[in-house]
């Protein structure tokens, strides 16, 4: 085939990122509705809930937030445990700029680099491993822009109409619990290649194992050291580096 008949896709836009974060809304709506309800059970009003979604926008460890502070716990240690089970964020940055060959611009990248939630860093992860060439920063903008709406739409939503999800069947109120755990799960299996079955299986095993002998919070500090350590022994102990390090077709 001539190279000239080789067509490369074109970089998603701005819009196509809003498009793209459908599956992440849809989840979000509810969850952070239900993150609304727990803050207003906990004193604090429905503005208060949208400030922690729109200052904070730490998922479900707002949950924890609004539980700690509501049973009266100082600031200061509800800041250190959230710190302790959001200290993941710190790797998602530089995973996702090994894989991006693009210059990146400060500006924008300081916007959407700040709405990387687990869902919406799958979601690039995804884009950037299958096509690469399609991602781009305005896509990214567009991604988490409109994520982080949903996820305080929700929030300010929840507090107004607490009251009314007493009436929701109870099977529906356990439902929000898993909802988000649900669409992070279906990321990593879109995500999932052979290669990365024994990092992911390691990883699998010592946070399981973790939480059921510890806690949440420490079980996910120590599955991603755990992850990290795995992705390490592979490279250098068992010299099976990534083929898109070795320059390898995968």
């Amino acid at each position: 085939m001539s190279v000239h008949n080789i067509q490369t896709a074109p970089a998603a836009s701005f819009w196509q990122g809003a498009k793209d974060s459908q599956a992440i809304i849809f989840t979000y709506l509810p969850v952070s509705f239900a993150f609304g309800v727990s803050a207003t059970q906990f004193g604090f009003s429905a503005w208060e809930a949208l400030f922690l979604s729109c200052s904070m926008y730490a998922g479900a460890s707002q949950f924890l937030v609004v539980a700690l502070l509501g049973s009266g716990t100082s600031i200061w240690m509800t800041a250190l445990t959230v710190i302790a089970l959001d200290i993941r964020h710190l790797l998602y940055g530089p995973a996702l700029q090994n894989l991006i060959q693009d210059r990146l611009n400060l500006k924008k990248t300081a916007i959407w680099s700040w709405g990387l939630t687990d869902e919406v860093f799958a979601s690039g992860m995804i884009k950037l491993s299958q096509r690469r060439q399609e991602w781009s920063e305005s896509w990214m903008l567009g991604l988490s822009l409109f994520s982080w709406l949903s996820w305080a739409l929700g929030s300010l939503l929840g507090g107004l109409f607490a009251d009314q999800v007493t009436k929701m069947p109870q099977f529906l109120q356990a439902a929000l619990d898993f909802l988000l755990p649900a669409l992070f799960l279906s990321f990593l299996l879109a995500a999932f290649e052979k290669k990365h079955t024994f990092v992911v299986g390691i990883t699998i095993l010592v946070s399981a194992v973790a939480c059921y002998f510890i806690d949440l919070s420490a079980a996910i500090f120590i599955g991603i050291s755990s992850g990290i350590l795995a992705g390490l022994f592979k490279h250098y102990v068992l010299k099976q580096p990534d083929p898109e390090h070795t320059g390898a077709k995968s």
